[in-house]
């Protein structure tokens, strides 16, 4: 993956970036950028993991307490997820794992994934109103949201055995 070369950086509205500022943003898009192919290329060792799955368990087959329930720790875990994400040495990488994870084995459907994303981006751009801060920054965060589901695509991929 590379940083396309129609990608705009934006600038506010109160300060224009220097150049020597677009370029260290354009530079940290680039590493985040490398980040994430990395990771991806680092996903292995999924194959016949979809037929370890439980139907009983899936999100659909669970009571609407129970559903309640596990969408509160998917929203917390996410929410942790997003926090960390841009921080140099957490562990992001295995909370995105185990994060998908959990959505692969509860049968979590995308749309539900882009729900508790775009739920916690508004509630993280209320938030930035009130503080008086710019609500750009959060554009950044639609990087965390093509991780998750190129992860879980790919853990769908390999966990799929070839059957030619």
């Amino acid at each position: 993956m590379q940083l396309s070369t129609a990608c705009r950086i934006p600038h506010t509205a109160q300060s224009e970036a220097t150049a020597s500022e677009t370029e260290a943003i354009r530079q940290n898009l680039t590493l985040q950028q490398q980040r994430l192919s990395q990771k991806l290329k680092e996903r292995l060792g999924y194959l016949g993991i979809y037929y370890k799955r439980n139907p009983q368990q899936f999100f659909h087959k669970l009571s609407t307490e129970e559903q309640e329930d596990y969408l509160l720790i998917l929203k917390r875990d996410y929410r942790d997820i997003i926090l960390n994400y841009f921080r140099q040495g957490s562990a992001v990488n295995q909370e995105i794992d185990d994060f998908v994870t959990q959505l692969f084995f509860a049968d979590i459907s995308i749309i539900k994934i882009l729900e508790i994303h775009m739920e916690l981006m508004d509630a993280f751009a209320k938030k930035l109103k009130l503080e008086g801060r710019n609500e750009e920054v959060l554009l950044d965060y639609r990087l965390t949201l093509i991780d998750i589901m190129a992860h879980l695509c790919e853990m769908y991929r390999r966990s799929i055995p070839n059957t030619h």
